[in-house]
């Protein structure tokens, strides 16, 4: 799975940036950027709720079952695996950040470069956020 998420990010940089020597205007190459980034974002928020309720159904029946260590020993290894999950769509979507911003600069777009990497900080943010919940979730299945 994540080689798939590897390939696909590849893959998507590659396009991305490869279009843009194609005589792409600086907005447009925004925009893809901007989509980019918010499709990295959507598909590992995605991942993050089917996870955590894939977490959760497995501790609700390991302490039902009177399992509370098996339970916590899940709960771990969920939240190291959102942990996980979440540093690789940063990873992804700084990889196309960059790019895409020093694309943005050789085209002599400084003020769209900006805004691609305010709308990138928002991004990592809102992975951040979402991995926190994640983890609040994951731990209030404790009753705390």
């Amino acid at each position: 799975m994540k080689y798939l998420f590897a390939c696909c990010a590849t893959l998507g940089l590659l396009l991305v940036t490869n279009t843009a020597s194609a005589h792409t205007s600086p907005e447009d190459l925004a925009a893809r950027c901007v989509g980019a980034v918010n499709g990295i974002v959507e598909r590992c928020q995605n991942a993050a709720a089917d996870e955590t309720q894939e977490c959760l159904h497995k501790i609700r029946r390991l302490m039902a079952d009177g399992q509370e260590q098996a339970a916590r020993r899940v709960a771990a290894d969920c939240i190291e695996s959102a942990t996980e999950r979440t540093e690789n769509c940063a990873k992804r979507v700084n990889r196309i950040c960059d790019e895409c911003i020093d694309q943005l600069v050789n085209l002599g777009a400084p003020q769209l470069a900006r805004r691609v990497n305010n709308v990138c900080e928002a991004a990592i943010s809102e992975l951040r956020t979402t991995l926190q919940r994640e983890k609040n979730i994951i731990r209030s299945a404790f009753g705390g």
